[in-house]
């Protein structure tokens, strides 16, 4: 099994004490090997360390923050990356659709980011690695979402470049050039891959993608 970041809305305050009885927990979306800048934006609202709702730990290893607020920073944000064209116009309208749609139709008073399994995979305890992400990315989600606009920047440089390979290769030759000049579809066919790869790596980094109330750890509402 994969590890992954899990994210939750819940009716109750998970930092004053556990579920109660009749209290409901929605799953909200999981990611592999990973924590999307969509997770870090939508728990960025009066955000506090919390116990975890999966784990049965002593010390809090998730993150909680108001669902509204966080929800509203993060279609805020959509629309940044919209208005300067970061992504793939219509599949980003599409993405930014299906998340306004699902959000609204799954939100609680609180959302709750847990990331137990993703810090396993470090040699740190569980608890200081849920301070180091509250402290440095949650904390200061304006200049973690500045971070992540320049990198996808950086990444359309790299993939503008890449096609200007590409065109450059695919240009019709003169006779000559034609004549001893090898085969260069597996040139172009190496660089599209390169631009396929750099392309979901934004949408992994997003993570607006995988939105479910139907998740590793399920939670029944009665």
């Amino acid at each position: 099994m994969a590890n992954r970041s899990y994210l939750y809305a819940i009716d109750f305050d998970r930092t004053k004490g556990e579920r109660k009885e009749n209290e409901k927990i929605l799953g909200l979306s999981e990611y592999p090997y990973s924590i999307p800048l969509s997770y870090k934006i939508l728990v960025s609202q009066d955000s506090k360390i919390s116990n975890s709702i999966n784990w049965d730990y002593e010390y809090p290893i998730a993150i909680q923050g108001d669902f509204e607020k966080g929800k509203q920073r993060l279609f805020d944000f959509l629309n940044k990356l919209q208005s300067e064209n970061l992504f793939d116009k219509k599949e980003l309208e599409k993405q930014i659709d299906e998340t306004k749609d699902f959000l609204n139709n799954h939100q609680l008073q609180n959302i709750i980011l847990e990331c137990g399994e993703i810090y396993e995979m470090n040699d740190e305890e569980l608890e200081d690695q849920n301070k180091e992400l509250f402290e440095k990315d949650i904390l200061n989600i304006e200049s973690q979402m500045n971070e992540y606009l320049n990198g996808f920047r950086s990444m359309n440089k790299t993939i503008e470049t890449l096609n200007n390979e590409i065109s450059g290769l695919s240009k019709s030759k003169g006779f000559l050039s034609r004549i001893f000049s090898s085969d260069n579809s597996e040139k172009v066919q190496e660089l599209e891959k390169k631009i396929k790869n750099i392309e979901q790596e934004k949408w992994n980094m997003l993570g607006v993608n995988y939105w479910s109330d139907i998740l590793y750890y399920h939670f029944e509402n009665e």
